[in-house]
């Protein structure tokens, strides 16, 4: 076990990289304690439930969502470039032909409780807010240029992003999500 992180966040890890490549219903207990080294007693002592390693996983995710962004807004004047930066995000699980945490656990979200659907519909919310933000404040600058809302156009964006992890993923083809990430960029500049 790896002693420069604790047991729970190792545990995270482990369970988001299992969710990204099999689906939040993929995996039992037995497969993180079998890949962390440690035993399932010690998962359901961070974790009691499987619940709540959903919620946690979310609530992580949710969060380092919330400081890339904001990493990006503070290093980023143009607002293509953010959307560029926000683009790259998607694609880094894309090269191990995984999807991120946020789609897989919406392909298995009729079998996830009310909570961990609440956190996953609030963490969507905070993307298209994001988005939409950057969309409208690239017309006013004159960095973007595109016709309709900017609810509409972010909404387009995300799905095209989600959409284009999962036609990579079936494809086992990165560039599929190239091809699409660049059509994305084309259509605002």
């Amino acid at each position: 076990m790896n002693s420069n992180k604790n047991t729970a966040d190792l545990i995270l890890d482990t369970a988001q990289a299992l969710v990204q490549e099999v689906g939040f219903n993929g995996f039992s207990y037995a497969h993180i304690a079998e890949k962390v080294g440690i035993r399932t007693a010690s998962i359901h002592y961070h974790f009691p439930n499987k619940e709540d390693l959903g919620e946690a996983l979310i609530t992580r995710y949710h969060k380092g969502f919330l400081a890339t962004v904001a990493q990006i807004d503070a290093d980023t004047q143009n607002n293509l470039d953010k959307l560029r930066k926000y683009i790259n995000i998607f694609s880094i699980p894309v090269d191990s032909y995984c999807t991120c945490l946020s789609v897989m656990l919406s392909s298995d979200l009729a079998t996830l409780s009310e909570k961990v659907g609440a956190r996953l519909a609030d963490f969507f919310t905070a993307n298209l807010a994001w988005v939409e933000r950057v969309l409208e404040e690239g017309r006013r600058e004159g960095h973007l240029r595109f016709e309709g809302s900017a609810s509409t156009r972010a909404h387009l964006i995300l799905a095209s992003l989600q959409g284009a992890q999962l036609l990579a993923r079936s494809y086992r083809d990165a560039s599929r999500f190239a091809i699409i990430a660049d059509g994305v960029l084309s259509a605002l500049a």
